[in-house]
């Protein structure tokens, strides 16, 4: 077997960071970037400076190389896995025409700004609360279209940020089969480009503009000259497709598709549970998402929670102020500090509920979060881990989703993100599934799973499973605690779901009542 050194490189919502590791999974050196604060023009509009994320990630190459201080001629080959639909233009040299679309961005295109007259009108009688005009009104292109249409004249492609950064390293715009998530014209089953025209005509794409999709683990290219001379890396140095960052966590995580029964549970900005699956799976109400997985030639089926944990860091910052300051002498942020008080409030946080839809779905357009049971007893910890069980209980629910998908029971549960640094959120979320969950003593596992995909692409292993076997972390499993547990089922079934419709009632009400 090749000792050959893996480069990982994982572009996240926040920031950008590269790890090397030997063939056995241990980190030899890392490094990690912070981006610029999103941007924030106009109401709804999330951006992203793509120059910032790419100099970020640079940035991180440059500081692990140097404090791994090696020869860069032992690495095998590198993979990168990013943020998924985050979108910007690109104009033929490869200068972006703009600034990224975030995959937060709620901003939607009018459809009056349809060309063509019977699709307006076809549109229109469907009405805008039905899923295809509101899918349509979610597109990118369409939107760039109906606000700066000079921006799609002079576009060569239209790239995810996986996409775009992979072009500056090796110039080739390419995606791997999990990078398409969102609304592009993808023939999920098949994870190739559609060849139906009205889906291109739906959502404003051209055929030119989209870019290559290679199968995980295959090469996308080579380290170009300029790329070596901006990262510290070697020219011709392979990078190898992998795809979206929750897809390689779950394989870094150590799920495949040929094990039953184990989901991964993501606490990052958005949180979701996926599986990996053998085949594609599609909803047609978009319960949930089928994609390509980060195992070669699997798939994944994922339930997202649009802000998932990106609720724990709102509620720091607006509720939470006066622990900035504690934060700032303890070395711990302000969502850590928060858990401590959390841990000491007891499971249904005293007859308290939250369900934290703080973003409206494709299912529900005019949903809202919402609080009930509060009480002059309750305190702030009550509050914050009334969210953490919200999470949870919907997170559960869409556990059930999927077993419905896939008619296969989740007896297990790997946890990751940037949530699964506490122990109490581990431990709610395990009682309100009522499942062992296991977290890996890694904290870095997208990046370990896009490791995982540059060993196969370079052939220190065969497959997925080898490279599992050999490079997954160590992990620790927690237990459901009986009393909490049982608790938990109970609120689940008489009160959270029953709620759920009852919160969607009220939204509504609330958002005409608005709109008057």
């Amino acid at each position: 077997m090749s000792e050959r050194l893996l480069l990982a490189l994982d572009s996240g919502s926040q920031s950008s960071r590269a790890l090397l590791f030997d063939d056995a999974g241990n980190i030899l050196a890392s490094s990690q970037h912070q981006h610029a604060p999103m941007k924030y023009p106009m109401p709804g509009a999330v951006e992203q400076d793509p120059l910032d994320i790419r100099e970020a990630l640079y940035a991180s190459v440059r500081e692990c190389l140097g404090r791994w201080g090696g020869d860069v001629g032992r690495i095998g080959g590198a993979a990168l896995t990013t943020q998924r639909n985050t979108m910007l233009p690109v104009a033929a040299d490869g200068t972006p025409l703009a600034d990224a679309v975030s995959w937060l961005d709620r901003r939607t295109a009018s459809v009056d700004s349809e060309p063509t007259a019977w699709l307006r009108w076809l549109l229109k009688l469907m009405g805008e609360k039905a899923l295809i005009p509101r899918l349509v009104a979610k597109s990118v292109p369409r939107q760039w279209r109906e606000r700066c249409p000079d921006i799609l004249a002079s576009t060569w492609k239209i790239a995810s940020i996986e996409g775009w950064l992979n072009h500056q390293l090796t110039g080739r715009v390419a995606v791997g089969p999990g990078g398409v998530v969102g609304t592009w014209p993808l023939a999920v089953k098949h994870l190739a480009w559609s060849d139906s025209n009205l889906l291109y005509t739906l959502l404003g794409f051209r055929r030119e503009w989209l870019p290559d999709i290679v199968p995980s683990a295959q090469k996308i290219g080579e380290i170009t000259a300029t790329a070596e001379a901006q990262t510290g890396l070697p020219q011709g140095l392979p990078l190898f497709a992998c795809g979206g960052d929750k897809q390689a966590e779950a394989l870094g995580g150590g799920l495949l598709s040929s094990r039953r029964g184990e989901a991964a549970v993501s606490l990052g900005t958005g949180s979701s549970i996926c599986v990996p699956w053998p085949m594609a799976r599609e909803s047609r109400n978009y319960q949930w998402i089928a994609m390509g997985a980060a195992e070669p030639g699997a798939f994944c089926l994922e339930y997202l929670l649009f802000r998932g944990m990106w609720t724990a860091r709102w509620f720091a910052n607006e509720l939470a102020r006066d622990l900035v300051q504690s934060a700032a002498q303890t070395g711990k942020p302000a969502e850590a500090l928060l858990c401590e008080e959390a841990s000491r409030v007891p499971a249904g946080c005293d007859g308290l509920m939250v369900w934290p839809r703080w973003s409206p779905t494709l299912q529900q357009p005019r949903e809202t979060g919402a609080a009930v049971g509060l009480r002059e007893t309750h305190t702030r910890a009550h509050f914050f881990r009334a969210l953490l069980e919200g999470i949870a209980y919907d997170l559960r629910r869409g556990r059930h989703i999927l077993e419905h998908a896939t008619t296969m029971k989740i007896e297990r549960l790997m946890v990751a993100g940037g949530g699964a640094r506490s122990r109490t959120i581990v431990q709610i979320l395990c009682d309100v599934f009522g499942l062992p969950v296991v977290r890996p003593a890694s904290e870095e596992l997208s990046a370990r799973g896009a490791a995982m995909v540059a060993a196969i692409g370079c052939g220190v292993y065969a497959d997925a499973p080898e490279a599992v076997r050999a490079m997954a972390a160590p992990a620790e499993t927690f237990s459901p605690q009986t009393d909490n547990a049982a608790r938990y089922e109970t609120i689940y079934r008489t009160i959270y779901l029953p709620g759920l419709k009852t919160c969607h009632r009220i939204s509504s009400s609330l958002r005409g009542a608005r709109d008057k």
